[in-house]
């Protein structure tokens, strides 16, 4: 499906809810795990709050703030008619009886906000279902974004393996790969980064200075054109142990396993469980639950996140063309917390890793 398609999909499903003006909108506040319903209709990631009026027969405006962002909107976004603007709650379209009226993405605004437009739109329906379940697979777009935003990632990571040493602190190391994966193309990157002999989650960096003896936990994750990817690496400063090895393989196994139960047609929770499988039958079957794990994976966005959490309570069956995270991201006794991770997009015949070369172990020498 490309992205022309799913817009027509979702035309077709307004038609079917009698919808004659859906609406969405978004603050331009851009989290991994916040679907933008915004980027689902037009494809286009604004800076700051924005909103797409869709009509049935898909002619669009595309509302953005600030203004001057109108000409970069106009130029990736040509079949949409633009709309400049410095207050978004000014610009938004009011017309149509409350009832023709679908609106999706106002329970994530700011309540200052999401007060103005409710005011200015009474009686709206919530349409977040119907722009979301249109998006639960990825356009050709998408996933060539998502592609490109793999191969970032690991020439992010690449250059952590260079640069990272004794005495640099984890802000200025968060601080060098943000910067060097932007220049490869990354307009944004949701990075956490940190370093401990034992570490008991994954944390954004501090101004802690790396010491030997460190085991560096990654999830970096670039956005390319609002397309999310990420991979979750652990790198050991200094020569690791033979348990570390050996732990480390277990949780990439899991993983792999993980990989391979991720079929079409497969619920999600069967992923989670296949990873599972594995760490319980070597008796850490505690440590595969809250407090210690909540979840394998997730979806990635930001336009949406479907399909949803990989854990043990996500019913969603899996189909062709969903992205996402599997990542068993493990706090063991004898090792602390470890990050492995690929993205995957389902094909008839599996789940493609989209990365070259999967997690292993990272050695520094120091």
């Amino acid at each position: 499906m490309n992205f022309q398609e799913r817009l027509a999909d979702i035309c077709a499903r307004m038609r079917e809810e009698k919808l004659a003006l859906l609406i969405a909108v978004h603050d331009g506040a851009h989290f991994i795990e916040k679907p933008n319903p915004v980027t689902v209709l037009t494809g286009f990631k604004a800076l700051g709050a924005s909103a797409a009026a869709l009509r049935p027969d898909g002619s669009c405006d595309l509302i953005v703030t600030p203004s001057w962002d109108a000409a970069r909107a106009a130029e990736l976004c040509p079949r949409a008619r633009v709309v400049p603007t410095d207050d978004l709650g000014d610009a938004l379209p009011a017309s149509g009886t409350g009832n023709e009226i679908g609106i999706a993405g106002l329970s994530a605004l700011p309540a200052g906000l999401a007060g103005r437009i409710s005011a200015a739109l009474p009686s709206v329906r919530a349409a977040d279902m119907l722009v979301f379940d249109a998006a639960r697979t990825k356009t050709v777009e998408e996933i060539a974004f998502a592609r490109e935003a793999a191969r970032i990632a690991e020439l992010g990571y690449a250059r952590l393996l260079e640069i990272a040493r004794p005495g640099m602190s984890e802000d200025e190391l968060a601080l060098a790969l943000k910067t060097y994966m932007k220049r490869l193309g990354a307009e944004d990157n949701f990075l956490l980064l940190c370093a401990g002999p034992r570490n008991r989650a994954v944390q954004p960096s501090t101004g802690r200075r790396l010491e030997h003896g460190d085991i560096i936990l990654a999830e970096i994750t670039p956005s390319v054109q609002g397309q999310l990817t990420q991979i979750c690496r652990s790198v050991m400063i200094g020569t690791p142990s033979q348990e570390l090895r050996d732990t480390y393989a277990l949780v990439v196994h899991a993983m792999n396993q993980g990989i391979a139960a991720a079929r079409p047609g497969v619920p999600m929770a069967e992923v989670c469980r296949a990873i599972n499988a594995v760490l319980e039958a070597e008796g850490y079957g505690e440590y595969c639950h809250p407090p210690h794990i909540r979840r394998r994976g997730h979806g990635l966005g930001f336009a949406s996140t479907r399909p949803g959490d990989v854990s043990p309570d996500n019913a969603t069956v899996l189909e062709t063309d969903m992205l996402f995270m599997i990542h068993p991201n493990q706090f063991l006794p004898q090792s602390g917390y470890l990050l492995c991770g690929e993205p995957v997009v389902l094909t008839a015949g599996g789940a493609e890793v989209l990365t070259r070369a999967r997690s292993a172990l990272g050695v520094i020498e120091a």
